[in-house]
């Protein structure tokens, strides 16, 4: 197990087109289902800025629902959340009472024992950082609406997630990306990170491998993500919850997950889902927003 600490910074100013943040207490995970309603009706009343758009309030409710979750089950509660928005997104603080258990993100574990979520929000927002301020410790993270995000988009870090985490291995790894990856809607786009992210630390510190290959690709109304590596195979494999968790979040999508043998003698870990697009790439498709590209699956099945 290996874990990331996030960097000790200062809440970032929010700006002269900032609002009245947006604030709330979880004890227990009921507490924190309805947080998150009442932050969705905020941001429908006016809590976000003019750039935002219907993913960028799922990416909002994602990183809202992480660190408040991570404060609960690893903090000391109340944990208490207040949402700011900005002239190009929000600034969400989280704080608890537990000063002396800095914010850790995982790095190849379960995702069961927590910390992915904090992986994930760290590599989908502008800028995240924690401190401690009035005997609590507040963590802390920026979100940008895609309309001002990073110009490399969805398949530059996703690139940035590979070379980070196979800096261990031996030779480098072959990566390929295609396909309107931007135009996925963002709960399938965090799915698709935390998958790829629980692939690779296995690959790095379970399957003794030289390399490995990734291949990521949205065609023909599905998504793919194929890992493959050289390493030792299954027999490597930890005896834990990882690849029921990315089984899991392939069913949330009306999707599949196989690991096999590979023709390399390691492992093929393929995730496949339906393609759902985000509300404007719908909407320039011509297609309900959120809806699924594929027809026939419920679009209960979403996370």
């Amino acid at each position: 197990m290996s874990q990331m600490p996030w960097p000790h910074r200062p809440l970032p100013e929010p700006g002269p087109d900032a609002s009245t943040s947006w604030t709330g207490d979880a004890v227990t995970p009921a507490d924190l289902t309805e947080l998150r309603r009442r932050l969705r009706v905020a941001v429908a009343g006016g809590l976000a800025p003019a750039c935002t758009d219907d993913d960028d309030i799922e990416r909002l409710l994602l990183a809202f629902d992480e660190l408040t979750s991570n404060a609960l089950r690893h903090g000391s509660p109340p944990a208490r959340a207040a949402v700011t928005a900005t002239g190009n997104g929000w600034v969400i603080d989280v704080s608890d009472a537990a000063t002396d258990r800095p914010p850790m993100a995982a790095g190849g574990r379960d995702p069961a024992g927590g910390g992915l979520g904090l992986y994930l929000v760290a590599r989908l927002g502008a800028a995240h950082g924690w401190l401690v301020n009035d005997g609590r410790k507040h963590v802390w993270a920026r979100l940008i609406c895609a309309a001002h995000g990073p110009a490399d988009g969805v398949a530059g870090r996703l690139r940035g997630m590979v070379t980070d985490l196979t800096t261990g291995l031996p030779k480098r790894p072959a990566i390929r990306i295609a396909g309107p990856l931007d135009d996925l809607r963002e709960d399938m786009v965090t799915n698709l990170f935390a998958v790829l992210h629980e692939a690779l630390t296995n690959v790095a510190q379970h399957a003794r491998a030289r390399t490995v290959e990734v291949d990521i690709t949205v065609a023909a109304g599905t998504v793919t993500l194929c890992v493959v590596d050289d390493g030792v195979g299954m027999a490597g494999a930890p005896r834990d919850g990882g690849l029921a968790d990315l089984r899991r979040r392939a069913v949330w999508h009306g999707g599949t997950l196989s690991v096999e043998r590979a023709a390399t003698g390691g492992t093929r870990l393929t995730w496949t889902v339906p393609q759902r697009r985000s509300s404007a790439a719908a909407k320039r498709a011509g297609l309900p927003a959120g809806g699924w590209v594929t027809r026939g699956l419920p679009d209960a099945m979403s996370a």
